[in-house]
């Protein structure tokens, strides 16, 4: 294994480890109010295009780590709006 992919292994760690203390941020605290949405389904958007790019390069280590990160935001994402959805409901 050389250089760069040791350091690519260890960005995709570092990347999952911030969604899932935004994650955790948003599930503790059941608030979404500081997150812009938008921002969020642009980077989700970004997410999945970049996946489908390294499954075209056939490229297994780039496909596993994005993969975690398509995941990791999954469910980052789906837990953000849902704190907003109920938000709007109890108003």
């Amino acid at each position: 294994m050389n250089i760069l992919n040791v350091l690519t292994f260890l960005s995709y760690i570092a990347l999952n480890l911030d969604i899932l203390l935004q994650l955790k941020k948003v599930y503790t605290t059941k608030s979404a109010h500081d997150l812009s949405l938008l921002g969020l389904g642009i980077r989700y958007i970004a997410i999945l295009i970049i996946m489908f790019k390294f499954v075209s390069l056939s490229d297994l280590p780039l496909i596993l780590g994005q993969g975690l990160i398509v995941i990791t935001f999954t469910a980052y994402l789906t837990l953000a709006v849902s704190c907003v959805l109920r938000t709007k409901n109890n108003f």
